[in-house]
């Protein structure tokens, strides 16, 4: 298990054990004295904890989309609960897509020269404090007036307050989790270069969107989560161009630093390293790398993953190392898939580096070829 993972479940616990303490100990005492009379306390409950989490899901992303505007940035992507709102090259779309957060994302991109990359991170703060300070007030005048009409409002003000800090807490922790969150990007500002990279990696991803080639990428020399995306790009860039040598520079610099990668792209950076290790190295050395870097869990990962990096290395794997023509075909029947997943301004590099994985196996497979061609 992934140290994320591990720390996402000790977060989701103590919010699990949290919500029950307050519940059994400051809102069950509360339904009893002011709930209301004509709904049972379950059906009550259950209605205010579904209001307050929508609430606070859609608050959340509404107070990242202000923190971007005062903060110098455009947004391209408003996301609540996978509804999502996102700008194409020339005009607003809405469907359902993917998000990296607890409730939400909201994507954007410098407007300017000059941003300000802490305002879309505080200004939650901001929001969560107002809404914090308005429950409080709201269940002391209640406590401090029982009123049988409107003393619903205090248990209801109290899991308002339940609900908006167990968000808050989840999205204020300065620590990596299974998703990037404000508490920890804040942390992560501290540092010029990462300030540097994330705002270098938001016009690229718009670059991207927009369907350009990014030019220009830097290398960085400091690795950390943010000019490892940004080192990613540039390796990309070279692979593209067939300079090899530069971009397994890249590769070994990133697998140096594990612990600001996750999983994936962990596992995806041994397979871009396996590849280039069999075009560029006899079979001998590269079957030797591949066997001292490759234990099998990522064996697994690289035969199962439907990406183009681990789909060419398995390619070469099958093709050059184990000699499996089965093996070929079963990752060849993933590249349109694949290829639906890959960035728009990654694919005619992939498509690339794809057919020279399939040339060497079938050079050095006349028959397979041949059976190819008669398919």
């Amino acid at each position: 298990m992934r140290k994320e993972e591990i720390r996402g479940l000790i977060i989701y616990s103590l919010l699990i054990v949290a919500a029950l303490v307050v519940g059994f100990t400051v809102i069950k005492p509360a339904m009893e004295y002011f709930g209301p009379e004509k709904m049972s306390d379950f059906g009550f409950i259950i209605i205010v904890l579904v209001i307050a989490y929508l609430f606070n899901a859609i608050a959340l992303e509404v107070l990242h989309v202000l923190g971007s505007i005062f903060g110098g940035y455009k947004v391209t992507s408003f996301n609540v609960l996978g509804i999502c709102i996102y700008k194409t090259v020339d005009k607003w779309k809405f469907g359902i897509r993917d998000f990296n957060g607890i409730s939400g994302e909201t994507k954007m991109a410098p407007k300017k020269e000059k941003t300000n990359s802490n305002l879309p991170v505080w200004f939650p703060i901001f929001g969560y404090a107002a809404e914090l300070a308005t429950c409080i007030v709201i269940a002391s005048i209640i406590r401090s007036t029982p009123n049988p009409e409107n003393g619903w409002l205090r248990p209801a003000a109290l899991m308002f307050v339940l609900i908006s800090s167990m968000i808050a807490f989840y999205n204020l922790v300065p620590v990596k989790l299974d998703s990037m969150t404000d508490g920890y990007k804040i942390r992560l500002f501290t540092k010029p270069v990462n300030v540097e990279a994330y705002n270098k990696m938001l016009a690229i991803q718009e670059e991207q969107r927009l369907g350009k080639t990014a030019e220009n990428v830097p290398v960085f020399d400091e690795i950390t989560e943010y000019t490892a995306e940004i080192n990613m790009l540039a390796m990309y860039k070279y692979l593209e161009d067939e300079k090899f040598d530069e971009a397994t520079k890249i590769v070994d610099q990133l697998l140096e630093h594990k612990n600001v990668l996750n999983i994936n792209e962990y596992n995806r950076l041994i397979a871009q390293k396996v590849y280039l290790a069999i075009l560029l190295n006899p079979i001998d050395e590269a079957k030797k790398l591949y066997d001292e870097i490759c234990p099998i869990e990522i064996r697994r990962f690289m035969a199962n993953d439907t990406s183009m990096p681990s789909i060419r290395a398995y390619i070469l794997i099958a093709g050059m190392i184990e000699g499996s023509e089965s093996e070929v075909q079963f990752a060849k029947s993933k590249v349109e898939k694949a290829k639906k997943r890959a960035l728009a301004s990654q694919i005619k590099a992939e498509e690339k580096l794809l057919e020279k994985a399939l040339n060497y196996v079938y050079e050095n497979h006349p028959k397979w070829a041949e059976e190819k061609a008669t398919e």
